[in-house]
């Protein structure tokens, strides 16, 4: 059935579908992805919940007539202390200017405290287009700070720091946060705050992470684990930053400042870049830098991202290597 011949009744019980899926998952969390477009049979709708705060994406402008099903389906579900629409039909969205907001539920009232894995973050749903906390890295998030415990953490392209904060509650000897944004660190200082984290000597360095890696390396700076997750595209001192194009070099220059032992973590929500394809490229950079890969782990997305892979607006290719260096080559 095409989402216009979709009645009221129609949405709503394709709504409750999905919600009850995620009550069933047990999540330690309160913020999630409820709706997940096609892999829950809602094409072109994603709903995303933080606390009682809710972001609705429209990707298919058949679905503007029904905003007042899926809000009053919402409210009879949850409390709704906050409810935006978010216009995403214009291919290529990239930045939040070019977003149209609606706000239906609690017009200023759009920041709220989450809550996940008994860890605390502020984000604010009329702040960016990412509101503070990629919800699809949630068990990445704490799989990487699984190994955290006694080792030097290096968390690239920071954002507010989320991966920093894990690492940290699970006892990093140290963690450095560098983004290019100031803005971005200060929230990330913030969540350091609500997670009753002291702030440490150099923990957050406003820079690009290309030029950090080059800067530490001439220092013999190194680290124990290393947190690659870049934007697909960004600008920095004029300069054009695209995953595709340098992510490789990107790879290869963090294996260059890892201790002998290292791990590196890297992702990307680019569809275009396969999961084999981030492995090739860390192999060749292995063999530069005199570095073995021991171990793979293959993730992607949470549990609750049904279908994930399938479609543009919700896809994560992402590894997490072990390696052992063999001998320098530099």
């Amino acid at each position: 059935m095409s989402l216009t011949s979709y009645s009221p009744a129609d949405i709503a019980l394709g709504l409750k579908r999905a919600f009850s899926y995620r009550e069933s998952l047990g999540l330690n969390t309160n913020a999630m992805r409820l709706v997940n477009s096609r892999g829950d049979g809602l094409d072109g709708l994603i709903i995303d919940r933080f606390n009682k705060h809710f972001v609705a994406y429209i990707l298919d402008a058949r679905w503007y007539p029904h905003q007042k099903t899926i809000s009053d389906v919402l409210r009879e579900h949850f409390e709704v202390a906050y409810l935006v629409f978010k216009d995403r039909t214009a291919s290529g969205t990239r930045s939040a200017s070019g977003i149209a907001v609606n706000v239906l539920i609690g017009q200023e009232n759009s920041q709220t405290i989450v809550e996940e894995n008994g860890l605390r973050f502020r984000v604010d749903l009329n702040d960016h287009l990412n509101q503070g906390l990629f919800l699809d890295m949630r068990k990445n998030r704490k799989l990487v700070a699984y190994y955290a415990p006694g080792r030097a953490v290096l968390n690239c392209f920071a954002y507010t720091c989320s991966f920093g904060v894990y690492c940290r509650k699970f006892g990093a000897s140290r963690v450095t946060n560098v983004d290019i944004s100031a803005k971005f660190l200060q929230k990330g200082k913030e969540n350091y705050r609500l997670n009753h984290l002291h702030e440490d000597r150099s923990e957050f360095v406003r820079d690009h992470a290309v030029h950090y890696l080059e800067r530490i390396a001439k220092r013999n700076n190194l680290f124990d684990i290393i947190i690659l997750d870049p934007p697909s595209f960004s600008r920095f001192e004029g300069k054009v930053f695209s995953v595709k194009k340098d992510m490789p070099l990107l790879i290869e220059k963090a294996f260059r400042v890892l201790t002998r032992e290292g791990m590196l973590f890297v992702s990307t929500n680019l569809s275009s870049i396969s999961r084999p394809q981030l492995e090739e490229w860390a192999h060749i950079a292995a063999k530069k830098t005199g570095r073995k890969i021991i171990e793979v782990n293959r993730l992607g997305q949470d549990i609750e991202f049904r279908g994930s892979g399938l479609m543009k607006e919700s896809f994560l290719s992402a590894v997490l290597l072990k390696t052992v260096l063999l001998h320098a080559s530099y």
